[in-house]
């Protein structure tokens, strides 16, 4: 994963370690991969994956970056956030035999060594959720995301509006179509979540934190909007009794494109 370092570790096993290299099998499948990358503190393994592996490696530069099978640097920014030292080098694929679909990989680099203690649960995916969701795609702000979880947690108790978070690397960078086509429908094509909130980097940088607010009951096709995390709790609960249509709330935005209005 140090392109200037040394050989890259060969054999056909799913993770080979050299000093500075990992190298990962990506599978017979001929579509390019989709990976999504995280590097920090460890977040545990996630679920809904098919296949989850870690690995320790030892980076000598502190440097290490995603790299293709030519050995070129897909992403130039530097994983190794700790400088050199023992990395845990986790990978979670999905897809990497199928034939119609492209490989997904999700790789966590962390610094330090395994441990031997319990992995940390896996977190909630969207997949299994239902309800209204909150679902994180953003994971650059981690001191922004913690204040605006203790808003939340404010705004709940409240309001007492139910709503799931999704605190997930999978998800890193999803956009609101990504997200719904990983809800789960019923037999008759009912989603499991009508309404999802994303907490982007958008939603981040601001102090009012203005989530992307997404409507998924079929049949309509309102556009997103902005809602400041202050409105969102009665939105959430508006929706749920069914007081209120989303397109009442998209009109009724400030000329910023930001709702933050609260209805109880």
């Amino acid at each position: 994963m140090d392109p200037d370092a040394g050989e890259p570790p060969a054999g056909d096993q799913f993770l080979t370690v050299e000093r500075d290299w990992v190298r990962v099998e990506a599978g017979s499948s001929s579509e390019a991969p989709i990976v999504t990358l995280y590097a920090g503190g460890d977040p545990g393994p996630q679920a809904g994956w098919e296949d989850v592996e870690e690995i320790t490696m030892v980076s000598t530069t502190g440097f290490l970056a995603l790299c293709d099978g030519g050995y070129n640097p897909v992403h130039k920014a530097n994983l190794a956030t700790a400088g050199t030292g023992t990395y845990v080098i986790r990978v979670h694929a999905s897809d990497r035999s199928s034939e119609d679909k492209k490989p997904r990989f999700l790789i966590q680099v962390i610094p330090g060594q395994r441990t031997g203690a319990e992995p940390a649960p896996p977190s909630a995916t969207i997949e299994d959720s239902e309800g209204p969701l909150l679902v994180r795609t953003s994971f650059t702000q981690p001191q922004e995301w913690a204040r605006l979880l203790d808003a939340l947690d404010e705004a709940a108790q409240k309001h007492h509006a139910p709503l799931t978070v999704i605190d997930n690397p999978a998800y890193t960078g999803h956009t609101p179509a990504q997200i719904t086509a990983r809800i789960q429908r019923d037999d008759e094509g009912w989603p499991a979540t009508t309404l999802v909130l994303i907490a982007d980097e958008q939603a981040l940088a601001s102090a009012e934190y203005p989530v992307l607010a997404v409507n998924n009951l079929p049949d309509d096709d309102d556009a997103p909007f902005r809602i400041t995390l202050a409105a969102a709790s009665s939105l959430v609960v508006n929706m749920e009794l069914s007081n209120t249509d989303f397109r009442e709330w998209v009109q009724g935005v400030d000329a910023d494109g930001i709702y933050r209005e609260e209805h109880y």
